[in-house]
């Protein structure tokens, strides 16, 4: 199946532009991404282990709620990266206007600049554009039990970790409208680094796509046992059928799934990873970062 990306619809909008009016076209997501907080503590023995009785639990949930499908396969480790998310210490500038900076290293190197706001067009429209090598665009919806934004995104080649909002208008001229700030320095958000392993391999036919699920565990500064676990899975849009009706349903239901597990699965947190990160209380922040 090819995606509708967000380069191509760029690249029809400037051909058409003589002959269309001026009005912004219609977003169009490359995939939808469902995602539920869990307890950590559950994965702090044996992950694997932890990993086979979530992945029952969620399908013992399913046929409760007369899922007419099946989720085949089982979790197997997967990526493993350091994640930092940069921000301005003590105001949290980027976050408020909606921005996130993250870089990655390991499995993966790149950096990455996001624009989240629960607005389609907003988001589609609002420039993420990058500099650097290996560019990568993308619009995606982020879906939590109880929330919905879109998240529109560049990531690219990992070169140096900007120290100054100017040194990231260098690498992401998209970041411009940051100008105002562009003296401000960036830190680490909260003061620490994050090891995120994945376990990923579970896969649910939902009709005219596929429901990949994967499982992300987060160790703060080097830890032994996770802090953050989140399940989630991904539905990648149909350059045709785009999104059908049967695959956005059964997609709702797999997320109603995700977010009610039972067996003390759940946490009562709906903001996601970064919101997560955000809130959390170090030795560098005490009082947390954005304070």
């Amino acid at each position: 199946m090819m995606k509708r990306t967000v380069l191509s619809l760029l690249s029809a909008t400037l051909l058409l532009g003589a002959t269309v009016s001026h009005a912004n076209s219609p977003a169009y997501v490359d995939s939808k991404e469902y995602k539920a907080l869990l307890d950590a503590s559950r994965f702090a023995g044996n992950p694997s282990s932890a990993a086979a009785t979530l992945l029952h639990d969620v399908s013992a949930r399913l046929s409760t709620l007369g899922f007419d499908k099946s989720i085949d396969g089982s979790f197997s480790a997967g990526d493993r990266d350091t994640l930092a998310y940069y921000d301005t210490p003590h105001s949290c500038s980027l976050m408020n206007r909606g921005y996130s900076v993250r870089t990655r290293a390991g499995d993966h190197s790149d950096i990455q600049f996001k624009f989240r706001h629960p607005d389609e067009e907003l988001s589609y429209w609002t420039d993420v554009s990058g500099a650097g090598k290996n560019k990568d665009t993308k619009l995606e919806t982020d879906v939590t039990p109880g929330n919905l934004v879109l998240a529109h995104s560049t990531e690219q080649d990992a070169t140096t970790t900007p120290t100054t909002v100017s040194a990231l208008i260098k690498q992401f001229p998209g970041a411009s409208v940051l100008s105002d700030i562009s003296s401000a320095g960036l830190l680490p958000v909260a003061g620490v680094t994050v090891t995120q392993q994945e376990y990923d391999g579970p896969e649910s036919d939902i009709g005219e796509s596929v429901a990949g699920f994967t499982l992300t565990l987060w160790y703060v500064n080097g830890a032994s046992t996770p802090a953050l676990a989140e399940l989630s899975f991904r539905v990648e849009a149909d350059s045709d059928n785009y999104f059908t009706t049967p695959v956005m349903t059964r997609s709702q239901l797999l997320n109603t799934a995700i977010g009610s597990i039972g067996n003390g699965w759940n946490i009562a947190n709906d903001g996601g990873k970064t919101s997560w990160l955000y809130a959390y209380r170090s030795s560098a922040y005490p009082n947390g970062f954005c304070n």
